[in-house]
C-alpha cells in the first residue's frame, strides 16, 4: 500500500464519532445543557444511590438534570419513544422491557440471589454514546458504594 499512515487518518477521523447516538441524545444534552429524567417509583429521588448516578452524569455531561414525573409503564413509554433520556427504577433481569430500553449496571440488588431486584438506570434503545456515558457513571457509583 502507498498511503498507510493517510488510510491510517481516515480511519481515526471516522472513528471519532463512534459510539453514535442515532436520535442525537448525547449531542442534544451537550447543546441544551439539560436531559430529562424520572423516578419509575416515589421516593427515588432521595435514594443515595440515585442522587450520586444524577450528580456524577451532570458532572460528566455539562448539564442539569430536569426531573419528570409519571408511572412506570408510561415512563418507559416515553423513554422509548425518546421524550425521556432517562428513568431510574427497580427491575428484575427479566423485565419486560429488556427488549424495548437498554439498562444500565445496577446501582445495588436486592432479594434473592436467583431472582435479585436491581436499581438502575433505563435509557432508549440504540443511543449508544449517552448509554455508555449512564453505564460507565453506574459502575463508578455502585463500586463507590461497596467500599467501606
Amino acid at each position: 500500500m502507498k498511503y498507510p499512515l493517510l488510510l491510517t487518518l481516515c480511519i481515526l477521523s471516522a472513528c471519532h464519532a463512534l459510539p453514535r447516538d442515532p436520535a442525537g441524545t448525547s449531542q442534544r444534552i451537550a447543546e441544551r445543557k439539560i436531559f430529562t429524567v424520572a423516578p419509575v417509583e416515589a421516593g427515588l429521588t432521595r435514594d443515595p444511590g440515585v442522587r450520586a448516578l444524577i450528580a456524577l452524569l451532570e458532572q460528566r455531561t455539562n448539564a442539569r438534570a430536569v426531573w419528570k414525573v409519571g408511572s412506570g409503564e408510561t415512563l418507559l413509554q416515553q423513554l422509548d419513544e425518546g421524550q425521556l433520556d432517562l428513568a431510574l427504577g427497580r427491575f428484575r433481569k427479566d423485565s419486560p422491557w429488556k427488549m424495548d430500553v437498554a439498562f444500565g449496571p445496577p446501582l445495588r440488588s436486592t432479594g434473592s440471589g436467583d431472582d435479585p431486584i436491581e436499581l438502575k438506570a433505563a435509557m432508549r434503545n440504540g443511543e449508544n454514546r449517552w448509554i455508555m456515558t449512564v453505564e460507565s457513571a453506574s459502575r463508578t457509583v455502585a463500586q463507590k458504594a461497596l467500599r467501606p
